[in-house]
């Protein structure tokens, strides 16, 4: 049951900051993008995080290991990209260095977008879905 949470909460947090990011690219023109961009990839992140917990309990309780396999590891460090570009986006709008923060803050925006995408890849070839 657990694993269907986690199942769940990682698909809408990916759509979430699918959908922060496709504002951040897109969206500029609006007024009101920089707000929307922040929502949504605070909400995707705490999804995120709600996900890996309920992963993390279900091994717990089935009696795995944790990091056991290739699925596990790409997203622990899809979270950790994730939340460092939280952290630099949140930084970023006070730093001194503005611009290079920022672009810290886009690049590893893109590769945790890349590394979610290719842990839920790797999580749906487990359960037989690709």
């Amino acid at each position: 049951m657990l694993i269907l949470f986690h199942l769940s909460l990682m698909m809408i947090a990916a759509l979430c900051l699918l959908a922060g990011v496709g504002i951040a690219m897109f969206g500029r023109k609006k007024r009101t993008w920089l707000k929307m961009h922040k929502n949504l990839n605070t909400a995707g992140f705490g999804l995120l995080a709600a996900g890996g917990a309920m992963a993390f309990a279900n091994v717990a309780v089935s009696g795995g290991d944790h990091l056991a396999g290739l699925h596990s590891w790409f997203g622990a460090a899809a979270a950790a990209l994730a939340a460092l570009t939280i952290f630099l986006g949140y930084y970023s709008l006070r730093a001194a260095n503005k611009q290079a923060v920022r672009a810290v803050h886009r690049w590893s925006g893109r590769l945790a977008l890349i590394a979610i995408l290719g842990t839920i890849a790797l999580g749906l070839s487990m359960i037989g879905i690709l």
